[in-house]
């Protein structure tokens, strides 16, 4: 099977050029994105398809453009989905196959002469044909066998080189830009997905501000006069007042019994009908009496009132709202961070930078204003984030490190090591970050061209060729199987090459 890379940029006079130089009858032939012959162009892909016919080649396409599979296909090539899958595969089978399901006819076959028309022997003839047949059967049968026997014991050889390398290092910056599908080598920007993720929870934190609140009722004794020579009874609960200002009212704590003469005077005890301070008057302010009692009798507190206090109470002030939202806003964006990170693969990163998080749903336990200790709330958020893969970061390296290649050499990229070194800047759909590179390179070793160089030879006469063309780092390992004569087999397929980037 051979393959055939196209650049993009040839025609379809090279292409049916490179078909007609193929030296196997299976042929891959890989179609990148932007190829100017073969891309979207329905009328090259059926000429190209006649001319693979016309030459007897079984032609499989691998084509990056997605568009263009259905013109192939219409065309009658058969589709492979990577260069490794094809050189797995059965073309011949595949071409075959394909033909007979979609009804077309038989690939045309190279012109062969044809057999002169066959005498048909006579009886007595029979015989001696009959024999020479056998004769032939047998003989082509130990043929067989010998060739089998040969190919068992035919010595092989196994080449290992070490190519002396050389390091080359790149660094860049690299953009990472959500909905990029593929990666811009020009501007050297990455495709970069938005990652989501929901998380709820609910925190509390002590209030901050102070009001002071009434908290113990006042406390006195009035005097009340019998204005009428009846006696009379003060029950308890009789409500006093004062008469100036912001009236403030008392009750009576006890029953009383006022005697029936004119200012006869009794004392009872009273207590503030509201708590707090207001209920400290000064003397000779309560001179009022509620109800109908006030016909009968005076009133009169000969000294002030006193005991009633005030508390100092923690209240919610709305900078107790907004920070506990942003603490339970920042709990919530760490823990999702840690989510996000966790489902992402090993080459992937988000920017802490890109995170965006936005309230779903949000309760206080309490209202501005209210009596509390502490302030509790519950949240519902989503934070979104921006997921970049370095994968594709190595892959504009490894262009870069290529494009600072000596000529006749080559990328070892087994030997490549890759690092981020830091974010630079980032927003919710960009994130711009810089890498570095470091790898080897070494000259290109053609395989085929080492099995013609040192077929037949000695395995000193091969090490001592090997080490004058090409630049080794240490000297040639070569291991010989089944060889009697202790040299190198002359077919060269018997001969394998190993290049060590060590």
């Amino acid at each position: 099977m051979q393959i055939i890379e196209l650049q993009g940029d040839e025609n379809i006079a090279v292409i049916r050029n490179l078909l007609e130089q193929a030296t196997d009858q299976e042929v891959v032939l890989f179609v990148p994105r932007g190829c100017e012959a073969l891309e979207r162009n329905e009328v090259n892909l059926r000429v190209l398809r006649r001319w693979a016919d016309n030459l007897a080649l079984h032609v499989a396409l691998v084509i990056e453009d997605r568009g263009t599979h259905v013109m192939a296909r219409q065309a009658g090539f058969v589709l492979l989905p990577s260069i490794a899958k094809a050189q797995q595969t059965n073309l011949r089978l595949l071409e075959r196959r394909k033909r007979r399901f979609e009804g077309l006819p038989p690939r045309p076959s190279p012109a062969v002469p044809l057999a002169p028309p066959r005498q048909t022997p006579s009886r007595a003839a029979r015989r001696p044909t009959s024999r020479v047949f056998v004769g032939i059967l047998v003989s082509l049968l130990a043929f067989l066998t010998l060739t089998l026997t040969v190919l068992v014991i035919l010595p092989s050889a196994t080449i290992t080189l070490t190519p002396v390398s050389e390091p080359v290092e790149a660094s860049m910056e690299i953009v990472g830009v959500a909905g990029l599908t593929d990666i811009n080598y020009g501007l050297a920007e990455v495709p970069a997905r938005l990652v989501s993720v929901e998380r709820e929870g609910s925190d509390k934190i002590a209030t901050t501000d102070r009001r002071d609140v009434p908290d113990a009722h006042a406390q006195g004794t009035v005097i009340f006069a019998n204005k009428t020579t009846i006696p009379v009874t003060i029950t308890k609960g009789t409500v006093v007042r004062t008469s100036t200002g912001d009236n403030v009212r008392f009750y009576t704590v006890a029953d009383a019994w006022l005697p029936g003469e004119l200012f006869a005077t009794v004392r009872v005890g009273i207590l503030a009908a509201e708590p707090g301070p207001k209920g400290n008057v000064p003397a000779l302010s309560i001179n009022v009496i509620e109800g109908e009692l006030a016909a009968q009798a005076d009133v009169l507190n000969d000294a002030r009132t006193s005991g009633g206090t005030v508390r100092r109470m923690p209240i919610v002030a709305s900078e107790d709202e907004v920070n506990l939202r942003a603490k339970l806003m920042k709990r919530l964006q760490e823990e999702a961070y840690r989510e996000l990170t966790a489902a992402l693969s090993k080459s992937e990163f988000i920017p802490p930078d890109s995170l965006s998080i936005a309230i779903i749903n949000e309760k206080f336990d309490h209202k501005v204003g209210d009596m509390a200790d502490e302030l509790g709330m519950s949240m519902k958020v989503r934070v979104t984030g921006l997921a970049v893969d370095t994968a594709n970061g190595e892959k504009l390296l490894l262009r870069l490190l290529e494009q600072r290649m000596k000529p006749g050499y080559r990328l070892l990229e087994e030997s490549a090591s890759f690092q981020q070194d830091g974010l630079i800047e980032a927003s919710s759909n960009k994130a711009r970050f810089r890498m570095s590179a470091r790898a080897r390179i070494a000259p290109a070793i053609d395989a085929s061209e080492v099995r013609h160089a040192v077929a037949g030879k000695t395995i000193e006469a091969a090490r001592e060729h090997l080490m004058r063309q090409f630049k080794l780092s240490t000297a040639p390992q070569i291991q010989l199987q089944n060889s009697l004569l202790q040299r190198l087999p002359w077919w060269t397929a018997r001969i394998h090459v190993r290049v060590s980037t060590r």
